[in-house]
């Protein structure tokens, strides 16, 4: 599957900024996962920047949704039309409530970042993950706040690592988090999508 090249998105970009914990990375990459089948994640945009590229995704005609790290600049960009949706290209929806995931809540993540052994890759790449509870995360990440969120695999390498920085967190097919920073290992912390809702919808009906 080609890298989508999305110049014809032409979409409003809406940045959420994430905070990193002292000696976390940014992530960028699918550990343990697997090439996804084609058009299966409809949602997903890559944003290609000089020398640097980060995931995205389609949360309105107008509006893709990525980490304000991946972009330098304002904090939105306007674009000048909407995506045309098709069975190939469709939005994902947000969260209604602010409420936290139960712990142990099946997510997905997918990226064109590096895979395992650092290999740069031209396919979109996926992996299924599971949700942390807050006091097991504040253990790997102690200045963990509201707006964020953990996940990872329980007893596998299993996580978005360095490329895949700004892709969703999708649990039961809705976006849940952005991928945003994390070590070496599992879990991983997102950005967490329902803490900020009400500055999304803000932003959006502007």
């Amino acid at each position: 599957m080609r890298r989508p090249h999305c110049p014809l998105l032409l979409a409003l970009l809406l940045l959420l900024s994430c905070l990193r914990a002292d000696g976390s990375a940014l992530r960028g990459q699918i550990i343990g996962g697997h090439e996804a089948k084609p058009h299966s994640h409809p949602y997903m945009a890559y944003l290609k920047m000089d020398l640097s590229a980060c995931g995205g995704f389609l949360v309105a005609p107008d509006w893709v949704m990525t980490a304000a790290h991946c972009l330098l600049g304002p904090p939105l960009s306007q674009l000048t039309a909407k995506a045309k949706l098709n069975k190939y290209v469709r939005t994902i929806a947000l969260p209604k409530t602010s409420s936290d995931l139960p712990t142990g809540t099946s997510c997905s993540i997918a990226g064109w970042g590096l895979i395992d052994k650092d290999e740069i890759t031209s396919k979109l790449f996926e992996t299924e993950v599971s949700i942390y509870s807050r006091r097991k995360c504040v253990l790997f990440y102690p200045h963990l706040d509201n707006g964020m969120v953990c996940a990872g695999s329980f007893h596998e390498m299993k996580d978005s690592s360095q490329g895949d920085s700004g892709g969703p967190l999708v649990c039961n097919n809705v976006a849940q988090g952005i991928v945003s920073f994390g070590y070496n290992n599992p879990p991983g912390v997102y950005a967490r999508i329902a803490n900020y809702l009400p500055w999304i919808k803000k932003i959006m009906r502007k």
